[in-house]
């Protein structure tokens, strides 16, 4: 075995996987799809039509409207494709995700007029769950680099790289909602949340020298592996508040708030790494591991709907507002001195500056089948990237459809499917040149709904 010290000259790059930035902090929240297989087939257009369970989410005035106590669950199965562009090969990955979504509960309470109605349970709002593989031969520099007795040995270039990407983990909400009808036209509802969350992350990066040029000693590499690992979790405790009217016989309109959530994050990390020479020699190095605690302040957002409905036909239409440009790392004053924390505060500034005010909306309905006491529905979702100046590509659309069936008397199921597209581009200091992701995620929901 080669007896060598060697280390990584830019020791930027070994932090950067775990450094905090400007994406860390608007990822928590982004692309939050909610629960229930109705809302969902209607394409989450249910901030003015929530009637059920699900209304702890949506609009929890629309609890007002449950007129009998009832239980319901969800599960999911999500297919999660990436086709990505490295240095002109296109590398193909997809995961499959199956989770529980939703467990909860809906009590009315006694009322000597009106209707009041409690309700708690377990809810899966949003997923981590992703994947990225690719490969190619690039010419570009990273700047890898090592000291061999006080001299620099570049393995930088010209060189065949691969890397590998995979991140499971969920944003869930233990909640509490209550609803209640202050007049015949108006309910009004509350829902605190408690929430908490997951994600492993996991990171592979290898590098070969497979045209032998770095083939003079000390500098005879035949490759590099890094591998990252770092598990992130979250707590936060937050509040959304709604009303909804009764306008005319199968109109409503509803509006909810979620106020600003700070989270608290814990990450955990660990890196290590492999050089392998050209004569078999070996060095592998631990490169450490730690703990990092921090706040990230969420905005709030404004929900907005119109609904329709009659014995037949349903429609639906909602809005969302949320300016990403107000997401902020709450830094203790206590660490205002400290360096890593003063970064936090830098990156406040890439925030103000590169994100933007969105306004989600999604569309939908359902249509009555006549004769197998079921409905057909349908909807659209189009979720807007929160970056500014980028490409329409790299907004998110997904379509919906779906049916739902009453078993029996007290008994109903839905099942919907969920199609969505998008672009993105990503680059790291490992792979200049970066990458460009086409991605297309396929999700099957099933809810059952038990009325008693």
């Amino acid at each position: 075995m080669r007896a060598l010290t060697m280390f990584f000259l830019l020791v930027a790059l070994m932090g950067s996987a775990f450094s905090q930035s400007a994406s860390d902090a608007v990822r928590i929240v982004e692309n939050e799809m909610g629960v229930g297989a109705r809302a969902q087939a209607m394409g989450g257009a249910y901030t003015a039509l929530a009637d059920d369970y699900t209304a702890i989410y949506w609009n929890p005035a629309g609890l007002a409207s449950i007129k009998s106590s009832q239980f319901f669950g969800e599960v999911s199965h999500l297919n999660y494709g990436n086709q990505a562009l490295f240095q002109g090969q296109v590398t193909d990955e997809s995961q499959n995700y199956t989770r529980l979504r939703s467990l909860g509960f809906a009590f009315p309470l006694p009322a000597r007029r009106g209707s009041m109605v409690v309700a708690l349970g377990y809810n899966r709002v949003k997923d981590f769950d992703q994947n990225l593989v690719f490969s190619g031969f690039n010419r570009n520099s990273n700047g890898l680099g090592f000291e061999f007795d006080g001299a620099e040995v570049l393995f930088d270039r010209d060189v065949y790289q691969s890397e590998t990407v995979s991140d499971e983990g969920s944003l869930d909400q233990w909640s509490l909602g209550f609803g209640i009808a202050l007049s015949p036209n108006f309910t009004a509802g509350v829902t605190l949340n408690i929430w908490s969350g997951q994600d492993d992350y996991q990171f592979t990066f290898f590098q070969e020298d497979r045209d032998n040029i770095y083939n003079q000693m000390p500098g005879d590499f035949r490759s590099y592996l890094l591998n990252q690992t770092l598990k992130t979790d979250y707590q936060a405790v937050g509040v959304k508040v709604g009303g909804m009217f009764h306008l005319a016989e199968g109109i409503r309109v509803g509006g909810a708030i979620g106020f600003p959530v700070t989270f608290n994050v814990n990450e955990t990390f660990a890196s290590n790494d492999l050089i392998v020479f050209d004569n078999d020699d070996e060095d592998a190095a631990d490169l450490g591991a730690g703990e990092f605690e921090y706040d990230v302040k969420t905005p709030l957002h404004f929900d907005a709907g119109a609904a329709f409905s009659n014995d037949r036909i349903t429609l639906s239409g909602s809005i969302r507002y949320r300016d990403w440009a107000q997401t902020r790392f709450d830094v203790p004053d206590n660490f205002l001195g400290d360096d890593d924390y003063v970064a936090l505060f830098e990156e406040n500034n890439v925030i103000r500056q590169n994100y933007r005010a969105t306004l989600q909306y999604n569309i939908g309905g359902e249509i009555l089948l006549p004769g197998v006491n079921g409905k057909l529905r349908a909807g659209y979702g189009y979720y807007p990237s929160p970056l500014d100046n980028v490409s329409s590509d790299q907004d998110k659309e997904y379509i919906t459809g779906g049916m739902g069936f009453m078993v029996d008397r007290y008994v109903s199921l839905d099942i919907t499917y969920i199609y969505g597209s998008w672009k993105q581009s990503s680059e790291d200091v490992y792979t200049p040149g970066g990458t460009l992701e086409d991605i297309t995620v396929n999700k099957f929901l099933v809810g059952l709904t038990y009325r008693f």
